[in-house]
């Protein structure tokens, strides 16, 4: 009861201060908001979605960085395992690093193929 008789009079910080629970800071929010004019409040809304949109492309850059370097790191994987059952010497990440995608997987094809030539 106290926030909604001393929401009226009092200023946004004032209510941060004696206030201080979330629940009552996200409620002195919803005010500012409705207090705003049609501009202010079309303008907060902007950077509101502009933050959301943001925040979205930046998760979404994570993901597939993520799942880039997990495929990435599976790739070297099989070269490195395939390296080590013919008995050739270990690529260096640095070696690795530098290929593309498409090098990376054309070498595991290659050395795949030296493996089955080898056990026939």
């Amino acid at each position: 009861m106290y926030f909604f008789r001393r929401a009226k009079g009092s200023s946004v910080e004032e209510l941060l201060d004696r206030l201080p629970d979330p629940v009552f800071q996200r409620a002195v929010g919803v005010l500012e908001m409705i207090s705003r004019t049609l501009g202010q409040r079309r303008h907060y809304d902007a950077r509101l979605k502009w933050e959301l949109d943001e925040t979205t492309r930046i998760q979404t850059a994570f993901e597939e960085g993520e799942l880039k370097g997990r495929e990435e790191g599976e790739l070297f994987g099989k070269i490195r395992m395939l390296q080590n059952l013919l008995s050739l010497p270990q690529s260096t990440d640095d070696v690795l690093h530098s290929k593309s995608r498409t090098e990376l997987e054309s070498l595991v094809t290659e050395l795949q193929a030296q493996l089955r030539k080898r056990t026939t």
